[in-house]
């Protein structure tokens, strides 16, 4: 993961922050025009290596690893104590600085509003349109989420949902099942549909 800020929407569409979904690879891993084979998404709730990671493993992948316990995470956080709540302002800054400085803030428990976005046909974020760059591919400000709501009715890019959980690191493994670098996501206490959507573009 970069440290640095070299362009904002640049850096964020590296780590995530303007997702595409045009790759076969996790859009957090992708740098622009960048096709280098395909991923096996790990939907579970542990850091346990299911036998679908072990087969992807085998035939060369790498594996997105999430670790999270929602039914343990839902009895113990208190939904109404929110630490950070992403506003219309500071839409794009908020979540580059989470990319930038996630050891301040991994753990804290978050609140944000956009449009649900589905890419690769397995991964979920919540997003805005922002600034337009020459990597911003799809022009959206996003962040994964990574829960258990039904969402196949929902539409990429229409549908305006609210996301509260906690925002964690999962690893890639590589195919001997060692942890790689890392990505960041909203493990999904809370997802929720609105009925009228928000400030759909953002500016800063």
């Amino acid at each position: 993961m970069k440290k640095f800020l070299v362009l904002l929407c640049v850096t964020a569409f590296l780590l995530g922050g303007c997702g595409s979904g045009t790759d076969a690879n996790h859009p957090q891993t992708q740098a622009p025009q960048t096709q280098s084979g395909n991923t096996a998404a790990a939907n579970k709730t542990t850091g346990a290596v299911s036998a679908q990671d072990n087969q992807a493993l085998a035939q060369g992948e790498t594996t997105d690893d999430y670790v999270y316990d929602l039914q343990a995470d839902r009895a113990k956080y208190d939904l109404q104590k929110i630490d950070i709540k992403v506003g219309d302002k500071l839409y794009m800054t908020q979540i580059n600085d989470w990319f930038k400085n996630f050891e301040d803030y991994a753990g804290k428990t978050v609140a944000i509003e956009g449009y649900y976005l589905h890419f690769n046909n397995k991964y979920t974020f919540v997003g805005r349109k922002g600034p337009t760059c020459p990597y911003c591919v799809g022009g959206y400000v996003d962040f994964e989420f990574k829960g258990d709501q039904d969402m196949s009715h929902w539409e990429t890019g229409k549908t305006w949902i609210r996301v509260v959980g906690i925002l964690r690191a999962g690893r890639y493994l590589n195919k001997a099942g060692k942890p790689l670098q890392p990505f960041y996501y909203i493990e999904a206490l809370q997802v929720t549909k609105l009925p009228q959507a928000g400030l759909g573009t953002i500016t800063n």
